[in-house]
């Protein structure tokens, strides 16, 4: 699974608590983007917006992905999900106050995915201790390798 496009600053703001991998749907011109590596997460983020009222489900978009060698970069993109997966991110979102932001895209069987990760935003005293802990494992890890 190789990750063409990752939003590492979702992972810094958010805590995510689950992911989903969903599928997208995509003209020419945007899959060339993407095999091109000419795709950025940074901004994006996944909404529910009303769906076909027979199912009366709502469904997932992908909004902010700008893809530099489409046509219209900024286009909003529906994402393939289950039911089931909707259902989940709708109730985390709606009841408990979370968001939904892509992490990556990657490739699977040849198919562009977007890995979508729920949860959290951090407050900038819970990225503070983030970048200590994260000082803390590297400097232990050094320490080890030389043997100290």
């Amino acid at each position: 699974m190789k990750d063409v496009a990752q939003n590492r600053k979702a992972r810094f703001d958010i805590a995510v608590e689950s992911t989903f991998e969903a599928g997208i749907v995509l003209t020419g011109d945007e899959i060339k983007s993407i095999r091109a590596d000419r795709v950025q997460l940074t901004g994006a983020y996944v909404r529910l917006m009303h769906g076909p009222a027979r199912t009366g489900l709502p469904k997932a978009v992908l909004i902010g992905a700008h893809l530099s060698l489409a046509a219209d970069p900024d286009r909003v993109r529906p994402l393939l999900l289950k039911a089931k997966e909707i259902r989940e991110i709708a109730n985390d979102i709606e009841t408990k106050g979370k968001t939904a932001v892509p992490l990556s895209i990657h490739y699977k069987r040849g198919w562009a995915k977007v890995l979508i990760g729920v949860g959290k935003g951090r407050k900038a005293y819970d990225k503070r201790q983030l970048l200590k802990d994260r000082d803390v494992d590297r400097q232990q890890r050094a320490d080890l390798k030389s043997g100290r």
